[in-house]
């Protein structure tokens, strides 16, 4: 009798994990920031040293909180050793936020995408998208393969221009315990293979 509610209890988690994966995160508080923040009278930010890496200063990092929070999305950098995830989220001036967020579970991996009614230069919004997916070995492959070519942990995590307007690319990958943000703004046409792994995480979620 034990062993049969054993293994319906297995059946059970297995068959949550194919559904969603949000189950396995703590609850993100309103107003928790989901990034480290640096020391702003050290690192100027009307210099070309905007800070050190996988930090932001106080005013991005509170920008981008609320719209990850809006998108009801967990924390990343406190996560487990044992977690692989990798998260793309878009911040348009006049477009709504997004995220696309890759992720191991029991071997498989799964694409949970959201999006709310926001506007990513503004306010925030409420979720009107929440997919979950199961993405291909194959595909997770091709991130990984792509991140390696373009040597991604060595890319800082600021750029080097200041931008008055445009879209905020933000990109966090979490692998075998290892973390790093990269920040930037329309990199369509200045970071295009920063640009292409970003679309292709989204391509791989469709």
């Amino acid at each position: 009798m034990k062993k049969c509610l054993y293994f319906i209890l297995v059946l059970l988690i297995t068959a949550c994990a194919s559904i969603s994966t949000d189950y396995r995160y703590d609850k993100t508080e309103k107003g928790k920031l989901y990034f480290p923040t640096f020391d702003e009278t050290k690192y100027k930010i009307d210099t070309i040293e905007t800070g050190p890496n996988d930090s932001l200063r106080s005013f991005s990092n509170k920008w981008y909180s609320k719209h990850l929070y809006s998108l009801k999305e967990p924390v990343l950098i406190n996560n487990s050793k044992e977690k692989n995830i990798i998260r793309f989220t878009h911040l348009g001036t006049w477009s709504n936020p997004y995220s696309y967020r890759i992720e191991q579970v029991y071997g498989k991996f799964f694409s949970i995408y959201k999006r709310t009614n926001g506007l990513g230069g503004y306010e925030t919004g409420s979720l009107i998208k929440d997919k979950t997916r199961e993405v291909s070995s194959k595909k997770w492959n091709e991130i990984l393969e792509k991140i390696q070519q373009i040597n991604i942990w060595n890319i800082p995590t600021h750029e080097t221009r200041m931008y008055n307007d445009g879209e905020e690319w933000i990109l966090e990958i979490l692998i075998d315990g290892k973390y790093h943000l990269i920040v930037r703004t329309s990199p369509d046409s200045n970071e295009k293979e920063f640009a292409e792994l970003c679309k292709l995480i989204e391509k791989a979620s469709k």
